[in-house]
Parts: structure tokens; C-alpha cells; sequence
């Protein structure tokens, strides 16, 4: 949309902006295929999908979708991968018992390599040619690129949370080894970052907490991951780079820690978990916040009233300081008139 970039960064600056910026990722056949003017298809979508963004949205992050043929493929593991229409899920891995999964990680640990191999340059080489292009997809659309994070959710995504919880308990230093580990490779990359790919904010994304709380608890984040994802978010401001920090769940014995960590940004500000945009800003109002409108139960589920009613009440509680969207993404369980309350709300509304 026109202004886009402008909007954006005036969140990101502290500076109110002429109206609040639409942030979101669409993953709704209803929406897409009204502005779009025609159905999405697997055929279709990689053209029509990116020109619906440039309608609907002022900014976006990674992984914008594109209609999936319904499959399941088998990895070389034996573990088998999932393609639904917007999602995709692959199996856990399995080990013994937690003696097996603690000898595995050990081993992988102690080969560890930190120095800058010039396979992680082919890497980096592929980040940035993968960010210019989502960039000449989206054209006027403010692309949040990922980054690189503690990486906690892939630990305990890896082998499925029940699995996790038996290994951390038994084996507390593997996990924090492998964040240490992951806190490297994350410093050094950044450090590799290349200034021309001209990047001043970022999406980081690791969920920490369930619906009732902390994955773990709220002295482990204090001792083990907050003063690692300090050292992290730390390079990016030396690079002037903001962070847009992701977590669903309740964060709210959290937050302090991850404001006292660095992050500038936060999404998607689930509000089935009581989290709450005007608390949130009451407490950090530094903070900018991106998502904030409930997919879990409003979008779907109230009437366009409703949502016109919740949005207008959100924005004016964040003072400027909301990028106005779904809590997590748009799905295919929203109709497209709840949408339509949502977006038109925000258009309308001027500071």
C-alpha cells in the first residue's frame, strides 16, 4: 500500500504515523482470492498471492505462504513430513531414552566448529539473495526478514515437548549447551551480515510460553536464555538493527526480562492468553507490538461490529505504538467480512 515503508518506520522510530500499519501473514482463501478478484490455486498463487500482499498489508514477515498440494513425503530420517494447504508438520524425532538423546547432542556439540566456514558464507550469500527477492515480490510491503535466535523451539520442536520435558530433566546442561551454542552461530552471523542488504529491522521468532505460562520457569529464562538472547539482540543494535521479537503464549512474567534483554519490537500478543496491548504498553511504552487482534476466538468467531469495535479500543490503547493485525496469522478460519471489519477499521482510523 502507498506509504508503506514510511508508516513503518515511524512505529519503529517512536513516531506516530499518519495511521496504523496493517501487519500480518495471509493464509485465508476468502481474502486472498476477493482481492485477488479470482480464486488462488497452486497454479496461480505465486503471482496473485505477493500482488494481494502489496493490497492488504503495510508489513509482513517470514514465511509468507503459498497454496500446497496435500501430500506426505518420508525424510531420509524416516520421519514423515506433512504438506497441508498452508501448513506443513513433521514428525518428531525419537530417541531411546534421554541417555541416547544427551550421548547425540554431546557428540554434535563437541564437533562444533564456530568459525566463519565458507559454507556459512554460501549460506549468508543465499539469506541475502532470498531477502531481495521477497522484497521485489512484496514492492511496497515492509518485509521483516528472519533471523536467527536462541533457537529453543527448535530444540523442543525437534523431539515434541513430551520428549523434552523428560531429557530436561535429566539433562538441563545439554539444552543449555546447545542455546550457547546457538547464541554463536547467531553473533558471528550477524557480525557476517553484510551492510549493503540494508536491513534495519528483523523478525526473531522463538515461542517460550503456553497459553497458562513460561515453557519453563521464569528464574530458568532469568539464568539461562535471557542473558543469551541479550548478547544476540546486542550485535543486531551494533549493526542498527531493531528486533521484532515472536512468541505466542502468556509472556506477561516474561516480558520484563525480554524488554531488559533488548528487544524493541513483540508479536503476536496473543489475547486468549491475556495478554493485553494497553498493559503491555502501560509497562514498556517503548515497546512497538505487532499483531494484537484475536484469531483464536474474535476474527472467526464475533461479528463484524465487534471486531470494528475491538480494533478501534486496541489501537487507541497502543498509542502509536501498534502495527495492527491478527494474533499470529490470518487463516482460513476468519471470514472475509470479519477481515474486512478489521482492515477497513484501520485504514479509517487516522491519529
Amino acid at each position: 500500500m502507498h506509504g508503506s515503508h514510511e508508516r513503518i518506520r515511524s512505529v519503529l522510530n517512536n513516531i506516530i504515523p499518519d495511521r496504523p500499519p496493517l501487519y500480518d501473514l495471509i493464509r485465508n482463501d476468502a481474502v486472498l482470492s476477493y482481492f485477488a478478484g479470482e480464486p488462488i490455486t497452486v497454479e496461480n498463487a505465486a503471482e496473485l498471492v505477493y500482488r494481494v500482499y502489496a493490497q492488504i498489508v503495510d508489513a509482513t514477515r517470514p514465511q509468507i505462504r503459498l497454496p500446497d498440494e496435500e501430500k506426505t513425503l518420508v525424510r531420509p530420517d524416516g520421519r514423515k513430513e506433512r504438506h497441508f494447504r498452508w501448513t506443513t508438520w513433521v514428525e518428531p524425532r525419537v530417541y531411546s531414552d534421554a541417555s541416547a538423546y544427551a550421548e547425540a547432542k554431546k557428540n554434535m556439540l563437541n564437533t562444533f566448529d564456530p568459525s566463519w566456514t565458507e559454507a556459512r558464507q554460501t549460506e549468508m550469500d543465499d539469506y541475502v539473495r532470498r531477502v531481495r527477492l521477497e522484497r521485489a515480490r512484496l514492492g511496497d510491503v515492509y518485509f521483516f526478514p528472519s533471523a536467527p535466535s536462541l533457537g529453543l523451539m527448535g530444540i523442543y520442536g525437534e523431539i515434541g515437548l513430551e520428549q523434552f520435558v523428560y531429557y530436561f530433566a535429566e539433562y538441563p546442561e545439554v539444552i543449555q549447551e546447545q542455546l550457547e551454542m546457538h547464541a554463536v552461530q547467531s553473533v558471528s552471523w550477524i557480525e557476517h551480515l553484510p551492510e549493503e542488504v540494508d536491513i534495519d529491522a528483523v523478525f526473531m521468532g522463538d515461542d517460550i510460553a503456553f497459553k497458562s505460562g513460561p515453557l519453563l520457569s521464569p528464574h530458568w529464562f532469568t539464568e539461562h536464555y535471557f542473558p543469551r538472547l541479550a548478547r544476540v539482540i546486542s550485535a543486531y543494535h551494533r549493526k542498527g538493527i531493531r528486533v521484532l521479537f515472536h512468541s505466542d503464549g502468556n509472556l506477561n512474567s516474561l516480558l520484563d526480562g525480554l524488554v531488559e534483554a533488548g528487544i524493541d519490537g513483540l508479536n503476536p500478543i496473543e489475547i486468549v492468553a491475556d495478554m493485553d496491548v494497553g498493559e503491555i504498553h502501560r509497562r514498556h511504552p517503548h515497546l512497538f507490538m505487532a499483531g494484537g487482534i484475536d484469531v483464536s476466538q474474535l476474527l472467526p468467531y464475533g461479528s463484524p461490529e465487534e471486531i470494528r469495535t475491538v480494533t478501534r479500543k486496541t489501537i487507541e490503547a497502543a498509542e502509536g505504538r501498534l502495527m495492527v493485525g491478527s494474533s499470529t496469522e490470518l487463516n482460513n478460519d476468519v471470514p472475509l467480512e470479519n477481515f474486512l471489519a478489521m482492515y477497513e477499521t484501520v485504514l479509517n482510523y487516522r491519529y
